[in-house]
């Protein structure tokens, strides 16, 4: 491999983060109403329209804001493994961009979770395992406009945010918060869905977990182990599984969590078909 190899590829990199950064800066400018230039314009709305995205005023304002926020935390997130990559595996993050959104991403999982299973469709309970910031917490209490959500993190600078979050969407009285480590989760019976995205811990946490988990449900409840699940290229694979384990997270094979679902004592275990494009895929088991 020569330098000029290295220096080719980098360039097509090089376009991939400057376009992202660009997508985001062109929302982010359309959600604050800030005023820019209009050549500046001009050139932002060359580069979404040269990546085939045409309008970006058909996004609803909500779905603008995601998209913006998922911009940040990827260059956020990037620039963190670069400026610091001796780093441990864990979850270590306080930039509140990286937390932020993590958050905003997650809101689109309760939606999923609940066409995932006819069962989930309408559910009374839900343990949010991992709540950060808690905007999945906020999220899920709109799909499920009856039922109450109990979100637990062990990390401080999340659940600070997370108790604003909850707070400003006026549902204190459905959503609670609580500092607490998995492994050390005493709930029984008290869930019909318990949501556990298997990105943010390590096997042998979930594996020691797995009973806790499936005791917090209420008989016929269901455990739902989110997993990211990257096209086949390697390159994707490849960012995706360093991007997981930085975090302090696992790959979790479906055969892997159908095994741990049945060691737990569960039924009716399976892969939910993934919704559309979205890169997670649900691994479902039912407390009897």
């Amino acid at each position: 491999m020569s330098f000029e190899d290295v220096l080719t590829t980098m360039s097509r990199w090089q376009v991939a983060v400057e376009a992202l950064a660009a997508l985001g800066a062109e929302l982010t400018l359309k959600q604050s109403g800030q005023a820019a230039s209009p050549e500046i314009l001009a050139a932002l709305r060359a580069v979404s329209e040269a990546a085939g995205l045409g309008d970006l005023d058909d996004l609803a304002p909500p779905q603008q804001a995601m998209v913006a926020s998922l911009a940040r935390l990827a260059l956020r997130q990037s620039s963190d493994l670069l400026e610091d990559p001796a780093r441990a595996p864990g979850w270590t993050y306080t930039d509140p961009v990286i937390l932020d959104g993590w958050g905003r991403g997650s809101m689109m999982v309760p939606q999923q979770i609940a066409a995932s299973h006819p069962d989930l469709a309408t559910i009374n309970s839900l343990l949010d395992v991992g709540t950060g910031v808690g905007l999945l917490a906020v999220a899920a209490a709109g799909v499920w406009p009856t039922a109450t959500i109990v979100g637990i993190d062990r990390w401080e600078p999340s659940l600070a945010r997370a108790r604003t979050n909850v707070e400003q969407a006026g549902l204190a009285d459905r959503v609670t918060l609580r500092q607490q480590d998995l492994a050390d989760l005493d709930d029984s019976e008290a869930y019909d869905c318990v949501w556990v995205p298997s990105f943010f811990v390590t096997e042998q946490v979930l594996a020691g977990a797995m009973d806790n988990l499936v005791r917090a449900c209420r008989p016929g409840g269901w455990v739902v182990l989110g997993r990211f699940a990257a096209p086949p290229d390697p390159l994707l694979e490849a960012t995706a599984a360093l991007r997981t384990i930085r975090a302090g997270g696992f790959d979790l094979e479906p055969k892997r969590g159908m095994e741990l679902l049945e060691a737990a004592g569960c039924a009716s275990i399976h892969v939910a078909p993934r919704p559309g494009p979205s890169p997670l895929e649900f691994i479902l088991g039912q407390r009897p």
